[in-house]
Order: structure tokens, then sequence, then C-alpha cells
């Protein structure tokens, strides 16, 4: 086996490994969740906890596959860099705005 392989196996068993502890701590979260339902100290120290963790999982799937993990975001979405004569709404052509011209 030559080392890049190696370096690819040794990367698939810790995204593994980081899915396990995924799934283990969905299961902590089921079984704590009706402990700390009438607690709301306990109930907040768990959810620093687990947001703790979650982003140490997050850190460690960056070094592995170096990409980072972000939340999806809500909002308007900006138009495809290549838009230069895209049609809007009304079927007009737009010209985009800003950006190099050539």
């Amino acid at each position: 086996m030559s080392r890049l392989d190696k370096e690819w196996e040794v990367k698939l068993e810790l995204l593994r490994s980081i899915a396990r502890s995924q799934e283990a701590l969905a299961r902590i979260l089921e079984s704590v969740a009706d402990v700390t339902a009438g607690s709301e100290p306990a109930a907040s120290a768990m959810r620093e906890h687990v947001r703790k963790l979650a982003d140490l999982q997050a850190a460690l799937v960056g070094a592995v596959t170096g990409q980072r993990w972000s939340a999806p975001r809500k909002g308007v979405p900006s138009p495809p860099w290549g838009s230069r004569g895209r049609k809007g709404r009304t079927g007009e052509v737009k010209k985009r705005q800003g950006g190099l011209s050539k």
C-alpha cells in the first residue's frame, strides 16, 4: 500500500470515527433530554458542552478534508459570476454591475 493510500485510509477512518461520535452524541442527548427537562441550569450546561463537542468535530473534519463545515445560511443568493447578460424575472437583459469590464 502506497503512502497516499495509507493517508486516505487514515482520513476515512477518522471520518468514520467522527460519524460514530455524532451517533453517540445523539443517543446521549436523547437520554439527557428527559433528565434536564425540568432544570434550566443543567440544560444550559449540556447545551454548552454539546456546542464545544460540535466545534471540535467540525475542526477535525476541516483538518481531514481541508474544507470548513458551516451551517446553511438563509438569504437571497447573489447572481452567478458569469452572468454578464442574464435575463431577469421580467425578461429584460440585466447587465452585471461592478467587477472588471472587458
